[in-house]
């Protein structure tokens, strides 16, 4: 195993250098601290928020591993990739407080590969969403926190930047109005037809209300208003707080159909918003009509499904250990008696072979069970719509379900609580366990052919086929912190991370892993410091 290593002594000594010849970088005076590396589509990155950067490890033929440092604004406080892994976002808030000219701003900085875009903001904010679909960002004040050495800062203020435009543009800052709630997560919406055509939605859940904003309008001036949603029962005072939505568009020959489903975190009714057309002089060309309906408890998750009786709003009462069918257009219900403790739903339909109705996966850390539920029976047969797959004894409670991409969609990875991972085939509806020794963590290859097993803080590393379920033992010297599969010129590579020390990686080939031809890397935040 060769090693590339830039120690410390040597770090030191190029501190000393650059200190006889004038003022030292103040990057030397900031400690190395905790990096956090994020997987994209061909490279692992680094982000420092001591060095004010990104590093950027490419991996290469022959387990070589190039590296380049790029700058980012002052003060990193929040970071993440997109949903297709191409581009990562970085938001940082600057000098805080500003006294010179030259002091920086807040920015929001956009790395693809090594290019990076920095967009200044007018204040710093800490949290930050980002468009699935890869157009917008949004950054807000996150609930909990405040910008660092803000004296006041307004949580209903929503920067949308919109990754379309050029560099004048591309920043709009919102205020939503308010009624004393506070945003808590911000969500964007599939494009949804609408009276007035395609559109997207920018969601925001505050702790009482829902807000809708036109993003395909962001631009316009005067500025289109958004549409906030008081949340109430119409019977008591109580606010309402949501925990999640989810959107349907309903049927494609419609446009006054497309809903989002509103979960509660404090009360036993689920939400119904139906976009439909807004009066006459209304300046959005949609309006939402309010459906609450009482499922008998607290739901922990929701879908919009399809049965055989049409579309419904799944919602699961684990306290109440059954789903609630809601009909959307008129609220009412159909339940099935779903025993268990599964708090979760994933709608599996095409995975599990299913060209009709729906088919779900429910799943929960309190059970060590899945269950398969068509929902082609759920209304007119819902006691035969249920099919519980278990795990044993050794497993646990199911705490994370990882897809598998194509050509293996039909398998679902089930992490649980215990010693014990699965491999669901929704199709064969089998479910074999891989022991491990110890809590370990799985990682699904991106091209769906493998999966990376590895316990966090020990060396213990493993290769498993997805086709034959063999794995392949891969012991190495360092700890692992986390593991990363990424695209290289003409192959695949793992990258396996160790942040102590100034972080270490180790690069094996992903499709052929081998420790005696692995390649280890050392002290890699101690270099390109300039």
């Amino acid at each position: 195993m060769s090693i590339r290593a830039r120690t410390a002594p040597f770090a030191f000594a190029l501190a000393a250098s650059a200190a006889a010849c004038g003022e030292r970088a103040e990057v030397w005076d900031a400690p190395i601290g905790n990096p956090t590396p994020i997987a994209l589509e061909s490279n692992v990155a680094l982000v420092d928020p001591g060095g004010r950067r990104v590093l950027v490890l490419e991996p290469k033929d022959g387990q070589e591993l190039d590296r380049t440092s790029v700058e980012v604004g002052k003060g990193i406080i929040a970071a993440a990739a997109s949903a297709d892994q191409k581009r990562l976002v970085v938001l940082s808030t600057g000098d805080v407080p500003r006294r010179k000219n030259d002091d920086e701003r807040a920015s929001l900085t956009i790395l693809e590969g090594t290019r990076a875009r920095r967009l200044p903001l007018e204040s710093p904010h800490t949290g930050l969403a980002i468009d699935p679909l890869g157009r917008y960002v949004a950054v807000f004040a996150a609930p909990g926190s405040t910008a660092l050495g803000a004296f006041v800062e307004n949580p209903n203020e929503i920067i949308v930047v919109d990754l379309q435009a050029d560099d004048a543009k591309a920043i709009v800052p919102r205020t939503l109005r308010s009624f004393g709630g506070r945003p808590q997560r911000v969500s964007f919406s599939p494009e949804l037809q609408l009276p007035g055509g395609k559109r997207r939605l920018l969601v925001v859940e505050t702790d009482q209300d829902v807000v809708l904003l036109d993003l395909d309008h962001v631009h316009d001036a005067p500025e289109r208003p958004e549409i906030t949603v008081r949340l109430t029962s119409g019977s008591s005072t109580k606010a309402l707080s949501p925990a999640a939505v989810v959107f349907d568009d309903g049927d494609p020959a419609k446009n006054d159909d497309a809903r989002i489903g509103v979960r509660l975190a404090n009360d036993s009714n689920v939400v119904t918003l139906t976009l439909g057309v807004a009066p006459s002089g209304s300046p959005n060309d949609f309006l939402p009509t309010l459906n609450l309906t009482d499922v008998g408890g607290p739901a922990t998750d929701l879908a919009f499904v399809r049965t055989d009786a049409g579309l419904r709003l799944a919602a699961l009462v684990p306290g109440n250990a059954r789903a609630v069918l809601v009909e959307p257009a008129t609220s009412v219900t159909s339940t099935v008696d779903i025993s268990g403790g599964f708090s979760r739903i994933s709608l599996v339909t095409s995975a599990a072979g299913s060209a009709g109705s729906d088919v779900a996966l429910l799943y929960g850390s309190g059970s060590a069970a899945v269950a398969l539920w068509a929902l082609g029976r759920a209304v007119g047969q819902s006691f035969r719509s249920v099919e519980i797959v278990s795990l044993g004894s050794g497993g646990g409670g199911v705490t994370q379900v990882l897809d598998v991409p194509a050509p293996q969609s039909n398998l679902k990875v089930l992490q649980t609580s215990g010693s014990a991972f699965y491999v669901l085939d929704l199709v064969k509806r089998t479910a074999p366990p891989l022991t491990t020794q110890g809590q370990a963590e799985v990682r699904v290859s991106p091209d769906g052919k493998r999966l990376w097993v590895f316990g966090k803080n020990t060396p213990s590393l493993a290769q498993v086929d997805l086709a034959t379920l063999h794995p392949v033992q891969l012991p190495l010297e360092r700890t692992i912190d986390s593991v990363f599969e990424v695209g290289r010129p003409g192959g695949r590579s793992l990258v396996v991370v160790d942040r102590r020390g100034g972080v270490g990686a180790t690069v094996l080939d992903a499709t052929a892993p081998d420790t005696a031809t692995s390649r280890s890397f050392y002290g890699l935040l101690l270099e390109g410091l300039q």
